[in-house]
């Protein structure tokens, strides 16, 4: 699996395999945060049948990485597949 915390912190890597330098990605950050914060919002807005909490945990834990994803599978286009095998997940999920 990709250790996306230390790919962040090498500017050339970053840019290669996201099309961003670390400063850029480091000021989008923030507006992806409060995005995906009002995301989750609205979706729990929703009736929901379980409680909140039950179901399987995030594999891409923190903003930046899925940032990240995001930005790598932008620039990169891997199949479901390869982007899968490449963070340590199902391919069914990379589409979620």
């Amino acid at each position: 699996m990709l250790k996306i915390e230390q790919v962040i912190k090498q500017d050339r890597l970053l840019r290669a395999l996201t099309g961003l330098n670390r400063k850029a990605f480091e000021s989008l950050l923030p507006t992806f945060n409060e995005f995906y914060q009002q995301t989750i919002t609205e979706q729990d807005k929703q009736l929901r049948q379980r409680a909140v909490g039950g179901g399987r945990k995030a594999i891409l834990e923190t903003g930046a990485a899925k940032l990240f994803f995001i930005s790598f599978y932008f620039k990169c286009y891997p199949t479901f597949d390869l982007a899968g095998f490449i963070f340590g997940m199902h391919r069914s999920l990379c589409g979620s």
